[in-house]
């Protein structure tokens, strides 16, 4: 075969590659993503948060952990503060304050539920599907519709690995403009957890004021 025609052929199997790789819809990634959250019972991961300011360069980064069930059960542990949920009642331990903060989860304001914080995109409708890159790895970009969520997102997008379609990056604007990454580490489907886990266990010198 010779070198025009070897050329030819392999534009030809890059074009029919790329051709079947955006035959999936935006709405058939959202749907394998929903799947692979299906697959267990409880999740968790490790996850940094940048925050591009609209009318500043400063950038705020800080860095937290999650453990996230249903049943608006959750455990967050950012910025020196850690939330335990156990569906009912809702703990926050200040830790340098040595004081813990006893709610109803009902109590808790919707727009910084930490139950779903990385995952408000499932609640959205994918419109449409690309690609990206990021961290060395090729991952799906889906663009979604934040109107669930108006007052507090203008713009949404998702970006979803390529071997099971979970989360590795979100991104989120405000209405001030304000754009926030939030990247996703060691996230692991896990099938069994404890309903301790969900609960703060009572410390040393550790004052419990009960609000409920």
């Amino acid at each position: 075969m010779t070198a025009l025609r070897l050329a030819a052929s392999f534009v030809l199997v890059t074009l029919l590659a790329a051709q079947h790789a955006f035959s999936m819809t935006a709405d058939e990634a959202m749907n394998k993503s929903k799947a692979w959250f299906k697959s267990g019972k409880a999740w968790s991961l490790d996850f940094r948060v940048q925050v591009y300011y609209a009318d500043s360069p400063d950038i705020n980064s800080s860095s937290g952990k999650l453990l996230v069930a249903d049943g608006d059960r959750f455990m967050l542990d950012m910025m020196g503060i850690r939330f335990y949920s156990d569906g009912k009642s809702l703990w926050q331990w200040n830790v340098e304050q040595k004081q813990v903060l006893i709610k109803d989860v009902d109590d808790l304001s919707s727009t910084l539920h930490p139950s779903e914080l990385l995952f408000k995109y499932l609640n959205c409708k994918a419109t449409s599907l690309s690609e990206g890159e990021f961290g060395n790895q090729k991952l799906w970009v889906l663009k979604l519709d934040p109107s669930k969520y108006k007052g507090q997102f203008t713009q949404m997008e998702v970006w979803l690995s390529k071997k099971d379609f979970s989360p590795v990056r979100l991104q989120t604007v405000d209405p001030e403009k304000n754009t926030s990454w939030y990247n996703i580490i060691n996230l692991k489907v896990m099938q069994k957890v404890s309903p301790d886990d969900f609960r703060y266990k009572s410390q040393k010198d550790v004052d419990e004021i009960d609000m409920r």
